[in-house]
C-alpha cells in the first residue's frame, strides 16, 4: 500500500502539463530523489495516457499532501492505476 500511495503521489505531484514520456521522467525523477523505487512510473503513464479525465483526477490529487487520503480521495479507476501499476 505504501508503494502504491508513493508512486500515486508522485505522478500528481509534478505535472503541469504532461505530454509523452513526461508522466513516468517526472516520475522516476521524483521517487529516485526520495530513495524510493520507480518500477512502475511508466506503467502509470501507460495506464493513463491519452485519458484527460484520468490525467485532470492525477493532477487534483497530487494537490492532496497525505498519501493515505490521496489514495482515498482517488476514484475506482484511478485506484485501480495505481494497484496494477504497483503491485506485480
Amino acid at each position: 500500500m505504501k508503494h502504491l500511495l508513493t508512486i500515486g503521489a508522485a505522478a500528481a505531484a509534478m505535472f503541469g502539463a504532461a505530454n509523452a514520456g513526461e508522466w513516468a521522467d517526472a516520475c522516476t525523477a521524483t521517487l529516485e530523489a526520495e530513495g524510493r523505487d520507480a518500477s512502475g512510473c511508466q506503467c502509470l503513464e501507460d495506464a493513463i495516457a491519452g485519458d484527460e479525465a484520468l490525467i485532470a483526477e492525477f493532477l487534483e490529487l497530487g494537490e492532496v499532501a497525505d498519501a493515505s487520503e490521496r489514495y482515498e480521495q482517488g476514484s475506482d479507476e484511478a485506484k485501480s492505476v495505481m494497484d496494477s501499476c504497483t503491485r506485480g
